[in-house]
């Protein structure tokens, strides 16, 4: 009985994937050869040589009595404008600093500075948040961009709880 289910389930694979191939197949025939090209450099450039052609990153700050200090803060945006050569915009925000910067050619900007400003802003948030930090890839006008976003993130539970279980005494103690 376990041999019957397992050619069934092997049958309905192959026809699913005759099925997702035939739809591929009809998708590229629709297309140019210039449009296959170019797709295909795009799946390149994201799947194996993960080299983008842009670079954007977006990062959010928490203010607040218990989280770095605004001069810290700023030294981090400028440390940020630096790598990406002045193309940054600030936002205040009623409980946060928000940094985004242009799109810029990724052989314009040093990938090293950003991960280690990233390093130095989750040291920073280190007593308080933690830090959430997303990478994507994606075509835009024709060119892929990588695109970061950093975001420190108070945590649902502290982090500072007791190693030991708390103790439950009955009524009958």
């Amino acid at each position: 009985m376990g041999e019957r289910y397992e050619a069934e389930s092997e049958t309905s694979t192959r026809e699913g994937a005759a099925v997702a191939s035939d739809r591929v197949w009809h998708l590229v025939s629709r297309l140019s050869d210039g449009d296959v090209v170019r797709f295909a450099r795009g799946l390149w450039r994201r799947y194996v040589r993960e080299d983008p052609a842009d670079c954007r990153v977006s990062i959010t700050f928490p203010t607040g009595p218990d989280r770095p200090t605004v001069g810290r803060i700023y030294n981090w945006i400028a440390d940020l404008e630096a790598a990406f050569e002045g193309r940054v915009d600030v936002y205040a925000r009623r409980r946060s600093i928000a940094v985004v910067t242009d799109t810029v050619p990724a052989d314009r900007v040093d990938i090293d500075a950003i991960e280690s400003l990233v390093e130095r802003i989750e040291a920073g948030y280190a007593e308080t948040h933690l830090l959430a930090h997303l990478e994507k890839v994606r075509p835009q006008n024709g060119r892929l961009v990588r695109t970061d976003v950093v975001v420190p993130v108070k945590p649902l539970f502290p982090r500072d709880r007791t190693t030991e279980p708390a103790q439950v005494r009955s009524a009958a103690d």
